[in-house]
């Protein structure tokens, strides 16, 4: 069976990252106004983006594994680096999604906000080394 990676001609992979990518990236700073401005409206913010992102994010991975499965089928170079990509996104999604879940039920005071900011960070810095790859994968690894 063919799976559709395109959508109006466009693949869908890279149509898509780009909105959890910006939202996620967004977290910290919202997190951080929480933090010192009050928690409303920022922590509802945060909670609102979040989720978002990780609807969009489920999204990105499933048309992501199908680039994947694209890319080894066709004897790519790039596989070893999609895998790469692929590995990171995964984990930044399953630990949103699970910040997402414990955040919705948690009463947030300072440290619990301190803490999520702490994963969001972490977060973000495992979503750029992805992006990074991302990049080389779709632009070219220049200086190889």
């Amino acid at each position: 069976m063919h799976w559709p990676r395109h959508f109006l001609g466009l693949p869908l992979h890279p149509m898509l990252v780009h909105f959890p990518l910006a939202f996620w990236l967004a977290l910290p700073i919202l997190d951080l106004a929480a933090l010192v401005y009050g928690i409303q409206p920022w922590w509802g913010l945060a909670l609102g983006v979040n989720a978002v992102a990780v609807v969009i994010g489920l999204a990105a991975l499933i048309s992501g594994l199908l680039e994947y499965v694209h890319l080894s089928e066709s004897g790519s170079n790039d596989v070893r680096l999609a895998a790469r990509h692929g590995v990171r996104t995964t984990v930044v999604w399953c630990v949103m999604t699970l910040k997402l879940a414990v955040a919705s039920f948690a009463s947030p005071g300072a440290s619990f906000i301190a803490a999520c900011l702490a994963v969001d960070l972490l977060a973000c810095a495992l979503l750029l080394q992805a992006a990074f790859f991302g990049t080389r994968i779709t632009y070219g690894s220049y200086g190889r």
